[in-house]
């Protein structure tokens, strides 16, 4: 079973998106994977890679075997994610650099306000 794991993991580990219609695809796989390991339970890592192909091979065939238009429009959608998260991380950092500098003059402005010494002096008339 650790050689199926590694198997479908390194296909997973390229596969140039992750949605259900790959999870789907995986899990057909998988099936097909443990019917072999059933007839096969000395199978190795590379048993497995002979009899269905390289991890590389399979996501080739996967792609190129589905909808092209259905692939572009998901892998631009990934771009689109893709870029707004990078915005929001860097608009994040600079809006928390920013609360840190104003609370820091704020912390600066209440040291400065501590009364340390009164200094008295009574003078008579």
């Amino acid at each position: 079973m650790n050689n199926i794991k590694k198997y479908i993991k390194n296909i997973w580990a390229i596969m140039p998106m992750h949605t259900k219609k790959e999870k789907f695809y995986l899990n057909e796989l998988k099936k097909h994977l443990n019917e072999y390991l059933d007839d096969h339970p000395q199978c190795s890592y590379d048993d497995i890679v002979q009899q269905f192909g390289e991890p590389k091979d399979i996501v080739v065939n996967y792609i190129q075997n589905s909808d092209e238009n259905d692939l572009i429009k998901r892998m631009k959608l990934k771009s689109i994610i893709q870029k707004f998260l990078i915005f929001f991380s860097v608009t994040c950092t600079i809006l928390a650099i920013w609360i840190g500098i104003l609370w820091y003059d704020y912390i600066q402005d209440q040291k400065n306000s501590i009364i340390y010494e009164i200094e008295t002096t009574i003078t008579e008339h």
